[in-house]
């Protein structure tokens, strides 16, 4: 039926009630801006670590980072502290709309280093200026690779919950044997692995992997999202869809949420990082682009190439081939490289990341890559001493652990990883979805060995 014939009969069939108890007294109680939400951009605690957050301050940041002049975003953001501080929510409405409007219309910094560097977006672009070279990779051990995978980054993303959103120096007094006390029973709650799952369920169902399709599982089945997931989900409802999804006045679209989740892809594409950043970027672009989307893809590749390359360091160096050479993330990680050449520490390298990211956001993909390569740099390949590391580098930890978890894990196997790590687990994973609230390790394994036989690339 026609949608114009179904109204028609709505209004022919309609009988009127006198009786009738108007809902217009009602409308109070629905919100297009809840207070609590108003409220949870300016001022939060990270869920698991209790660490102070300030969403808007953070998309200022982000777009100034990406060259761009957020003047007039700086001068609503003065009186919108004001209003917050003076609890007066229905002024704060206004001024956070208007400061997303002003960061969407901010004026190119022509001058600005961010504009001298290459962002290629579609797939096409990227694909043209990465190496495509993969690897055989024999069967008879993939399964203990890709369960130590998942191990490895649940449990490791688990105790980096505890501590995400500070900087390294805070957390030196953390001791080494006592980091397995913080991986909570059955993971504990992380949204990182949410992602990941309903990108399983997506691409099982799915005939072809897209990112329309995996965007639709991501409305079936996310009740919430932060950051750039946030509003990638906003745009979504709005019939928004990738890539544009990410990109639509989204000013955290170069963060850290894609890098988080896309290490399933590599788990998929053993030895195939070229196929590996394919799906990565078939997913990042649902709520990111540019160098969001690049670190998405790296985490991917890293965990693709931790099949074949058993020296962390050989594996960063490798992983550059398969990133666009002249983009800024890739200058990024150069120039850790460098750092970790130079450098007899990795507190060392803090220091100069630090500083040199100073001006970026603690969920910016920037620094938290940094974290990533520097930890699998001096980790010497011990699954310990390296989430000391990514610990102690601070920033978003338990997605850096998360990723550096997976690699480390695919790297040696299940067989391999410590037992106090892996226990807490109980061989499950608990999540904040409806339908999948707790899932099983094994069955993770087993579905992404599946999808990599379903994929066949």
């Amino acid at each position: 039926m026609k949608a114009c014939q179904y109204e028609h009969e709505l209004r022919k069939n309609a009988k009127i009630d006198l009786n009738w108890r108007s809902e217009w007294e009602s409308m109070g109680e629905y919100e297009i801006f809840p207070k609590d939400l108003v409220s949870m951009f300016w001022s939060s605690r990270v869920p698991g670590s209790g660490a102070p957050e300030c969403l808007i301050a953070g998309a200022i940041q982000s777009v100034e980072n990406m060259g761009r002049d957020v003047s007039r975003a700086e001068k609503l953001f003065e009186e919108g502290l004001k209003h917050f501080e003076e609890g007066k929510l229905e002024d704060l409405r206004t001024t956070t709309a208007l400061i997303f409007d002003e960061l969407a219309r901010a004026p190119i910094l022509k001058d600005h280093p961010y504009h001298s560097f290459e962002r290629p977006l579609s797939w096409k672009d990227v694909s043209s200026r990465i190496c495509r070279e993969s690897f055989e990779v024999g069967t008879s051990s993939l399964y203990d690779f890709v369960l130590g995978g998942w191990l490895g980054q649940i449990s490791a993303a688990s105790m980096g919950t505890k501590f995400e959103g500070f900087l390294g120096r805070e957390l030196e007094f953390v001791a080494r044997e006592d980091l397995p006390n913080y991986v909570e029973e059955e993971g504990g709650y992380n949204d990182d692995i949410v992602y990941e799952v309903v990108a399983l369920e997506a691409l099982s169902r799915l005939k072809k992997p897209s990112s329309k399709g995996i965007s639709l599982f991501w409305l079936k089945h996310i009740p919430f999202g932060w950051s750039a997931e946030y509003l990638a989900l906003e745009n979504l409802k709005r019939g928004i869809f990738p890539p544009n999804s990410g990109r639509f006045r989204n000013p955290f679209q170069e963060w850290i949420g894609a890098q988080m989740r896309c290490m399933l892809y590599g788990l998929i594409c053993p030895g195939k990082p070229y196929e590996a950043a394919r799906l990565a970027h078939t997913d990042s672009v649902i709520s990111h682009s540019g160098n969001g989307v690049y670190g998405g893809m790296h985490s991917a590749i890293l965990t693709s190439l931790a099949f074949v390359f058993k020296d962390p360091r050989k594996l960063v160096l490798k992983s550059l081939d398969y990133l666009p050479e002249r983009s800024e993330f890739a200058d990024v990680l150069r120039r850790t490289i460098d750092w970790c050449r130079s450098c007899d520490s990795f507190r060392q390298v803090r220091e100069r990341v630090e500083e040199e990211f100073k001006n970026y956001n603690w969920i910016h993909v920037y620094p938290n890559a940094c974290c990533v390569v520097t930890a699998l740099w001096f980790g010497e390949a011990d699954f310990e001493r390296t989430m000391e590391i990514v610990l102690k580098m601070g920033f978003d930890v338990d997605c850096n652990a998360g990723e550096v978890g997976t690699v480390l894990g695919v790297m040696f196997g299940s067989n391999s990883m410590p037992h106090r790590w892996v226990e807490p687990l109980k061989g499950n994973v608990k999540t904040y979805m409806k339908g999948f609230e707790r899932v099983s390790i094994e069955r993770l394994t087993e579905l992404t060995l599946k999808l990599s036989e379903k994929l066949s690339f």
